[in-house]
């Protein structure tokens, strides 16, 4: 996996790079982000997502208590940076802007990664940081020559690019002739510079005509660019595609005195049209003599001056559109800078570790899960497509059963027996010799399960991967045996404060040995499930996982959680539709009975208690903090 992080959840010109890097690479990719655009765009070009709290932009400027509020904010991105880092345990880990390469400075244990520097440094202070950051990355990027060598150190100029064939550029300019400004109204774009240019173009060519299209950024104060109303300009707004708006300009005006790199520009050239821009910045470097005109930068006398220019000689601009067009197909193609990004991140890889499937098949109980089935199936078909799944039905009435045949998983239809029974029916299907038991709610991330199989052919074991909620978090799906001092201490201590791999064994970063795990996900010989049957067909639904880790145990088959592996888990699919929320009835009589038939009554009637007294103090301690506690009232009623 390559996962990206964004402090940002906007869809600017970073953040469009973002996606188009990511989607040029191989294998699963991944955006970390919060709410908003970028997890949009990032959904609709198949990557996944996992949502970061949304942060204040605004991190410069103002007092002391906008500063502190910038730093508590920093501190919080390290926070979810490092948890999900740890996690996810990504081949690559890209920081994408300043704002989260300052944040792996707070961040412990998160290892070298990749840091994609996008702007201009602030300041000293901060210009220092972002250094320090860029010091410690194993890879450094930047869009343009200009940023890159702001930071002083080695690193890869990869400029973002276009594709051509989205652009007409056979199309003729509309008459009388139109300039377009394209970015967002924001001060620092310089949109008043234009204006100002503008009216002096007009003194020679009083039928141009002058066209903005972009929208202020969100959060910034729109009073500037409700000044910047202007009679004889054409205000657009934001467009989704600009290709039209740049089909009908004569030239682009760009103003930014400060430009890291232009996207805007690029695409004009793309369109085949002549750019004037200051000749500063990333501007600089995509535009020269034979596309376009520079300017000094903040020069409006001079920006006019190319402006008619241009005008003036409608045959010059057609030879500047064609010869910059040429120049994006040599240097901003888009499939050629994604295969640059590609390369550049594919050095810092580990070296995959050959795996064959061969010697696994996919086990997975339906019913009614014909909503989550097609992510299940299609994550196993991207990461082990040579790997057989079994879709053992009970009963479903939303056509699960006609979905897992389309997507090409073999179907076993029967009654409503129940997990355990439907399981042991199922692996009467397999013919390799390590099964995996899999939810149908779970989506792979990788091949990790591979590993699993190569484990459990050598040692005889139960074995789990870790299991990540879809905001990448843990999920608590192993545990120590039920009333031993580790699970003693599990049920009266909140899971959030349990030190240690010991007491809290799903946090654990080396394989380790445990009671039992939930049955979301399990690997083991097929031979071996068999035996064990693999479950207790007297169990309808839940607890059966435990009683079969107990069991397991009692006939010298340990249970070991395999972190190295990873699936992410969705969870209460089908079962919280039936009944309507979480049935907590159903769950404490499960366990009762599955440690009643593993352990003995009274062992079962002794976690009756200590579950009471788990739900109890939980309830008092959120109660305490003025915390809704009416699931753990519910969950103590249930087991009373």
């Amino acid at each position: 996996m390559v996962l990206f992080v964004s402090y940002s959840g906007l869809f600017g010109g970073a953040e469009r790079l973002l996606v188009d890097f990511a989607r040029g690479l191989d294998g699963e990719r991944a955006i970390a982000c919060p709410p908003g655009e970028l997890d949009g765009a990032s959904g609709r070009a198949g990557l996944r997502t996992f949502p970061l709290r949304a942060r204040s932009l605004h991190l410069r400027g103002g007092g002391a208590g906008l500063r502190a509020r910038a730093l508590m904010d920093l501190v919080g991105h390290a926070r979810e940076l490092r948890a999900l880092a740890r996690a996810l345990e990504p081949e690559v880990l890209v920081l994408w802007g300043m704002r989260s390469a300052l944040a792996s400075l707070l961040a412990r244990d998160v290892g070298p990664a990749a840091f994609q520097h996008n702007d201009f440094l602030p300041g000293p202070l901060t210009g220092a940081l972002v250094r320090r950051a860029a010091s410690r990355a194993a890879l450094v990027t930047a869009p343009s020559r200009a940023v890159l060598d702001e930071l002083s150190v080695r690193g890869l100029v990869i400029a973002p690019g276009v594709a051509l064939e989205r652009f007409d550029a056979s199309a003729v300019p509309v008459s009388p002739p139109e300039v377009l400004v394209l970015g967002a109204l924001a001060p620092w774009k310089r949109p008043d510079l234009a204006l100002e240019a503008f009216e002096l173009v007009r003194e020679r060519h009083p039928e141009a005509r002058l066209t903005f299209v972009g929208a202020p950024l969100p959060g910034d104060d729109r009073s500037f660019a409700d000044r910047l109303r202007e009679p004889d300009a054409r205000f657009a707004g934001a467009v989704g595609d600009p290709a039209g708006e740049l089909s009908r300009c004569t030239c682009l005006l760009h103003c930014a005195e400060r430009e890291p790199f232009g996207i805007a520009i690029v695409e004009a050239l793309a369109a085949g049209r002549p750019a004037v821009v200051p000749d500063a910045g990333g501007p600089a470097e995509i535009v020269d003599q034979s596309c376009g005109l520079r300017y000094p930068p903040g020069d409006a006398r001079a920006a006019a001056d190319a402006l008619a220019a241009i005008l003036e000689d409608p045959a010059r601009a057609a030879r500047m559109g064609a010869a910059g067009r040429a120049r994006v197909a040599e240097r901003f193609a888009l499939e050629a800078q994604q295969a640059r990004y590609r390369e550049a991140l594919t050095a810092l890889a580990r070296p995959a570790a050959v795996r064959s499937g061969a010697s696994l098949t996919i086990v997975t109980v339906t019913h009614n899960s014909a909503g989550v089935l097609p992510a299940f199936l299609s994550s196993v078909q991207r990461h082990l497509p040579s790997v057989p799944v079994v879709v053992a039905d009970c009963a479903s009435g939303d056509g699960t059963a006609a979905v897992a045949g389309e997507l090409g998983a073999e179907v076993l239809e029967l009654e409503n027996v129940g997990f355990g029974a439907a399981c042991n029916r199922a692996l009467g299907q397999v013919t390799t010799q390590v099964a995996a038991l899999l939810n149908p709610d779970v989506e792979l991330v990788d091949d990790s399960l591979l590993a699993l199989a190569t484990e459990a052919l050598a040692h005889e074991r139960l074995l789990a991967p870790r299991v990540l909620n879809p905001d990448g978090s843990l999920q608590e799906t192993v545990h120590p045996v039920p009333g031993s001092a580790a699970g003693l201490a599990h049920a009266l201590v909140p899971p959030a404060v349990l030190p240690g791999p010991v007491l809290a064994p799903w946090r654990s970063k080396r394989p380790r040995r445990v009671g039992w795990a939930v049955g979301a996900a399990l690997v083991a010989r097929t031979d071996t499930l068999r035996a064990l049957g693999p479950f207790d067909e007297r169990i309808f639904l839940y607890g059966e996982d435990m009683e079969l880790g107990l069991r397991a145990a009692r006939q010298g088959i340990e249970t070991w959680l395999w972190p190295a592996a990873r699936v992410i888990h969705r969870g209460g699919h089908s079962i919280e539709a039936v009944h309507g929320g979480e049935p907590f009835e159903l769950r404490a009589r499960a366990r009762h009975e599955a440690l009643a038939l593993a352990l003995g009554p009274r062992r079962a009637a002794f976690d009756d208690r200590l579950q009471a007294l788990t739900f109890a103090s939980r309830r008092a301690l959120k109660r305490a903090l003025g915390r809704s506690a009416e699931r753990e009232r519910r969950q103590l009623e249930a087991v009373r």
